[in-house]
């Protein structure tokens, strides 16, 4: 973890330990980051932290690129914020079993404990993309994404997390053939 973020990294210090039922048979053991996709209370401070922090980020280590796309469920807040920050556009991948019936293009996602679909609509064809999540696990989710991103014909120019589990980002950056940078490591 790095000593730069006191509050992030006293966030992941203390995230609660849970298990998620997959199948009768199949657990997932996952952390409660309150960052993450299944947080819930967010200090202030926290939020603030990681907002400024992935948009200093951002403006150091990507320098073109026309919008930021982010997944639900965890990814979107801090997308939206980082643009915010930034001034930039964004485009929301959006993460639904059953909402939309007509829709663009749609990808299946699959993680270890859940499968659902993200909603890709409004991109065009040459658009540059940066790519924000939360939390990087096995870099399933991320690579789904890039392959739908270069279907669409639309460049992915990095990867922006807050947080990687493990050391699948390194597999990541070098299988996409872009940066991929984060904030914390666990």
């Amino acid at each position: 973890m790095s000593k730069v973020y006191a509050q992030l990294d006293k966030s992941i210090r203390d995230a609660r330990s849970v298990r998620i039922k997959k199948t009768p048979s199949t657990f997932y053991d996952f952390k409660l980051y309150p960052f993450g996709e299944r947080g819930t209370y967010i200090a202030p401070e926290l939020m603030a932290e990681i907002a400024d922090s992935l948009a200093e980020t951002i403006r150091q280590r990507f320098e073109s690129y026309d919008y930021i796309v982010s997944p639900e469920p965890g990814g979107h807040t801090w997308g939206m914020l980082a643009a915010y920050k930034l001034g930039k556009p964004m485009n929301i991948l959006r993460l639904s079993t059953e909402l939309y019936e007509e829709y663009e293009v749609r990808m299946k996602r699959e993680t270890a404990y859940n499968e659902n679909y993200l909603y890709f609509e409004g991109f065009r064809k040459g658009d540059r993309v940066l790519l924000v999540d939360d939390v990087i696990s096995s870099g399933a989710t991320l690579r789904g994404i890039a392959a739908q991103l270069a279907e669409l014909d639309v460049t992915l120019v990095g990867i922006q997390a807050i947080i990687a589990k493990g050391e699948h980002y390194r597999k990541l950056a070098s299988d996409l053939g872009v940066p991929v940078h984060c904030l914390s490591f666990v």
